[in-house]
């Protein structure tokens, strides 16, 4: 999570869409750096929201520009698979390796705050702030520079981290898997398809 006043942005880090990448990219035009998990790295808006409440005494809270990154639901949820399938992890999640997609679906994503519902981080119930572009993974580079250039930071090129390896693909789901994915997830669908979008 970024907030930059001088630059008037804030940055909402959804899991496994490049959010590390971004941060690291963005950081020296922001002036609030969240980007360690346990410091609020992820918070959703509405507990941005809640915890910045205190920024309009200094800029109103719709002048700020507020963007995030939204992923195909069943290319985000083979990311997190492959994230987690690494043999030295942080925190206490639990390793997917050797997992399948059925147990991975069943269990893991029951007990894992990051399997939340992408949609679910872009809205402020709190009534402050709104969304104004949601950038496609699919179209990152681009997308991204479009809003660089909205911010006028200037000649900026997009840093590659913590890539997830590849363990597991599209291609080795089943139909019924994917077609779960999308019934169990039509809100991130429903939002993908109807992105904020600022240009």
């Amino acid at each position: 999570m970024l907030l930059s006043f001088t630059h008037k942005f804030i940055f909402i880090a959804n899991v496994k869409t490049a959010s590390t990448s971004i941060e690291a990219t963005l950081v020296p035009f922001a002036e609030i750096r969240l980007r360690k998990t346990e410091f609020g790295k992820h918070a959703p808006l509405t507990m941005i929201s809640r915890r910045f409440e205190w920024v309009q005494r200094y800029m109103p809270y719709e002048d700020f520009f507020v963007f995030g990154v939204i992923r195909d639901p069943v290319d985000h949820m083979l990311s997190l698979h492959n994230a987690h399938s690494r043999a030295v992890l942080k925190g206490t999640a639990t390793p997917t390796r050797d997992m399948d997609f059925d147990t991975f679906l069943n269990v893991w994503c029951k007990d894992n705050w990051q399997a939340e519902l992408q949609s679910r981080r872009f809205a402020d119930r709190n009534g402050r702030f709104k969304v104004d572009h949601l950038i496609d993974y699919a179209k990152l580079t681009s997308e991204f520079g479009q809003v660089c250039a909205r911010l006028n930071l200037g000649d900026v090129t997009l840093k590659h981290l913590n890539i997830s390896p590849e363990n597991l693909n599209r291609d080795q789901l089943t139909p019924k898997q994917i077609a779960r994915v999308g019934r169990d997830r039509a809100a991130d669908y429903e939002l993908l398809r109807n992105r904020p979008k600022a240009f």
